[in-house]
């Protein structure tokens, strides 16, 4: 018998998703008048996805601009009055008073231009907020409104996934995400065509587990995945790490059927066989796999287990593997 470590595999389904999701919206709130994108469009940076009804916006900017108007006489005004006092002044025919007042008028005409130009400004950049322009390269994966609709500010109402950063998310059980570390290797294949796969490693685990299923998700990072691997795609990923344990794999015909303990007959050096009580990890049609009671070295009989007896010689060659 010849112990090994104990390979410790884990597998699971998920889908394929984009590392980086926008959930794109209007600035300003507002009746939308078109959606220009549908689920599954690919968009450009820059593209038009969709438009708000801008007449209130428009006639904001008009506003604006007539107080704008208006604060720029005022300052015209209190800059030629403030000469004039200045002037009669150093001729003595105005006091310290009267050109101190008529200073403040003009530095109040100077703020109230300042303020009217950044409320202009305000305007101007709302009314373009009515056209929602898409923030990168990517595809909508979801709408959130639909034409005619009154949206809040905020509100989603395209959301683009990038197509370039794609990974693979998992619903891992408790007992499997314990072993799960960051940085270890996965392998990721598509479901029902195992030909198309691609190693990723762990980037993320979830500390919290899902309230409605109890499993954490587990985010595998995908360098170069291939083009079949599209968003929402079904994927098998498949974890194959060596434990530290050392085990034995043994025939299941090695197993003795007596007692509530699993036995084995093992063979000592006067080929005798002797029962040993033997701890189980794992056993299935093909083999079992035993974790104590064995050491390195040692023969096991395999064939004829339930017709032997304590003390009983048997054949090395023919009956002990």
């Amino acid at each position: 018998m010849t112990p090994h470590k104990l390979a410790l595999v884990a597998q699971g389904a998920g889908r394929i998703r984009s590392r980086y999701v926008s959930a794109v919206g209007f600035e300003v709130g507002g009746r939308m008048l078109s959606r220009e994108v549908d689920m599954g469009a690919m968009v450009k940076k820059g593209q038009k996805l969709a438009e708000l009804s801008a007449v209130d916006y428009q006639n904001k900017v008009t506003a604006a601009e007539a107080d704008v108007d208006a604060a720029r006489a005022a300052l015209a005004q209190a800059s030629a009055q403030e000469e004039r006092f200045r002037i009669l002044l150093g001729k003595g025919f105005a006091t310290h008073s009267q050109h101190d007042d008529a200073l403040k008028s003009l530095q109040s005409a100077r703020a109230e231009v300042q303020a009217t130009e950044a409320n202009l400004r305000i305007a101007r950049n709302q009314l373009s907020y009515t056209q929602l322009l898409a923030p990168d390269d990517g595809v909508v994966t979801a709408t959130g409104a639909d034409p005619g609709q009154v949206v809040a500010a905020g509100q989603m109402v395209v959301e683009i996934s990038g197509n370039d950063a794609r990974e693979a998310v998992f619903a891992v059980a408790t007992n499997d995400v314990t072993r799960a570390k960051l940085g270890m290797a996965v392998n990721v294949s598509l479901q029902g065509r195992l030909d198309i796969a691609v190693t990723g490693t762990i980037r993320e685990i979830s500390p919290e587990a899902d309230s409605a299923t109890g499993t954490y998700q587990v985010k595998v990072a995908l360098a170069s995945p291939p083009a079949e691997m599209r968003l929402g795609a079904v994927v098998v990923g498949r974890v194959e790490s060596e434990g530290g344990q050392e085990v034995a794999t043994l025939p299941p015909s090695a197993l003795l059927q007596s007692g509530g303990q699993p036995q084995v007959w093992v063979v000592g050096q006067d080929d005798k066989v002797q029962r040993r009580e033997v701890k189980l990890v794992e056993f299935d049609a093909d083999s079992i796999v035993v974790s104590h009671g064995l050491s390195a070295g040692e023969k096991v009989v395999t064939a004829g287990v339930n017709s032997l007896a304590d003390g009983d010689l048997v054949n090395p060659e023919t009956e002990v593997k």
